[in-house]
């Protein structure tokens, strides 16, 4: 696995785990979009930044991502993931896990890879 990659689902999921705006900032390109269900589709940083403060000041996460496709060519590439845990109310007891399913497109900017699409929904029971 590509050692950069891995350290960027890392930081993402220590910046959802500890409510790390900076964290969170730091792995997205200035120009990304993040469209995931129910959220609305957020464009360019900014927007990013302000959907995560938003839902990290009343969720708390525990969640982890597992790496399960991903293909790298030139400066963009894609990886997929699924993730599972758990993400409850501030001050809740979680009575249950979910998960997602996830693509990122990533692309390199300056040297390191960082999130420029990022698309999730709830994973679903066959």
């Amino acid at each position: 696995m590509n050692e950069q990659i891995k350290h960027l689902l890392q930081t993402y999921q220590r910046g959802l785990n500890e409510a790390n705006l900076d964290f969170v900032r730091s792995v997205y390109t200035d120009d990304a979009i993040v469209i995931g269900q129910p959220f609305p589709t957020a464009t360019g940083l900014q927007e990013i930044i302000a959907l995560y403060s938003d839902f990290l000041s009343k969720l708390d996460f525990n969640v982890q991502f597992d790496l399960l496709e991903m293909e790298l060519n030139g400066d963009f590439g894609f990886i997929r993931t699924r993730s599972h845990g758990t993400i409850v109310p501030k001050g809740q007891k979680p009575s249950g896990s979910e998960g997602n399913r996830e693509i990122f497109i990533v692309k390199k900017v300056e040297g390191d890879w960082k999130f420029h699409r990022y698309i999730f929904n709830a994973k679903v029971a066959r």
